[in-house]
């Protein structure tokens, strides 16, 4: 099957596995998402990660703000997108957001829904920001957040945080999630019941 695009890759299957520990890196190169979030890293072993990912035919997204070594500035974001290369950044940051933006990376833009007043300015910046994708946390929001996003996001919306269960990953996609990010190893081959 042929690689799809890093923003395609965001919505190929339901759950994207996001790797904390390099332990699990294999599960998620073995999962059948398409996509990998990489939410731990050193600027020492990002290639190696990075081929591997590649090799395994998976678009993979670093979550910026948790790689060790890195300043949230212009500079280090161009220096990731130059040297390592990922298909696209994770972060919460919107100066990195746009950063990454200008430098050509695919970006997913992560935002907490913790109250109407936090979705009100995700709201803001998503529209401010103009990121390739979302990430909303937690996963376990009404469907009303989502929709809010979607007003303000055509791109691909993940749903992140608290996922222990596939009916988590099922409620999420009703409420209005493209897909889901999960740590947990036992749910990356997840598919929602048709």
């Amino acid at each position: 099957m042929e690689r799809a695009s890093p923003r395609q890759a965001l919505g190929r299957h339901p759950v994207i596995p996001a790797v904390r520990r390099q332990e699990h890196l294999e599960a998620a190169l073995a999962s059948p998402a398409a996509a990998v979030f990489l939410l731990h890293a050193t600027l020492l072993d990002l290639p190696g990660v990075l081929d591997r990912c590649r090799r395994a035919r998976k678009a993979v997204f670093v979550h910026y703000d948790l790689v060790e070594g890195l300043a949230g500035d212009r500079s280090g974001v161009e220096f990731l997108a130059r040297w390592a290369r990922p298909d696209g950044v994770i972060t919460t940051r919107s100066t990195v957001a746009r950063y990454s933006i200008e430098a050509g990376l695919e970006t997913v833009l992560r935002v907490f829904a913790l109250d109407s007043a936090a979705v009100a300015t995700a709201v803001q910046v998503i529209r401010k920001t103009r990121p390739g994708a979302v990430e909303v946390l937690p996963a376990s929001l009404p469907a009303w957040v989502f929709a809010a996003i979607r007003a303000v996001h055509g791109g691909p919306l993940v749903a992140g945080g608290l996922i222990r269960t596939r009916p988590d990953i099922e409620r999420a996609l009703a409420a209005g999630a493209t897909a889901v990010s999960t740590s947990d190893p036992a749910l990356w081959a997840s598919a929602p019941r048709g």
